[in-house]
């Protein structure tokens, strides 16, 4: 019992310490998912293509590429999550913003890294 508090008390005691950047990529049951490689994730039969829904929570047109809150992608085996996705030269991302619901379509590249090919708004 002693050992399990312990444990706890130091853990909560990294993550306050931790500071504010270290929580912010932490998803609602405090996963962080912002450096996970999601090109090495095995998709279920092999799928390269997906459909997702999803909201915009940011948009980086500089760095070619949005944060988004997605639904699960059963195509790829992906849950619930936030993330950042790159998006090709093709997706224009001035018809996006903040707050939208999105339809992405997701392909894979040679480099095994997922990349929305296209973005539209959904209702």
């Amino acid at each position: 019992m002693r050992t399990t508090v312990l444990f706890a008390a130091m853990a909560l005691a990294a993550f306050v310490t931790a500071g504010p950047e270290s929580a912010q990529g932490m998803d609602k049951k405090g996963m962080n998912h912002e450096h996970m490689h999601h090109g090495e994730m095995k998709a279920p039969m092999g799928n390269k293509e997906a459909e997702a829904m999803g909201v915009i929570n940011s948009v980086d047109a500089a760095g070619g590429k949005v944060n988004v809150t997605h639904e699960p992608v059963e195509a790829l085996g992906w849950p619930k999550m936030t993330m950042d996705l790159p998006v090709t030269k093709r997706v224009d991302l001035s018809t996006v913003k903040p707050g939208d619901h999105v339809k992405m379509m997701l392909k894979q590249g040679r480099d095994k890294q997922y990349r929305i090919t296209g973005i539209e708004k959904h209702m």
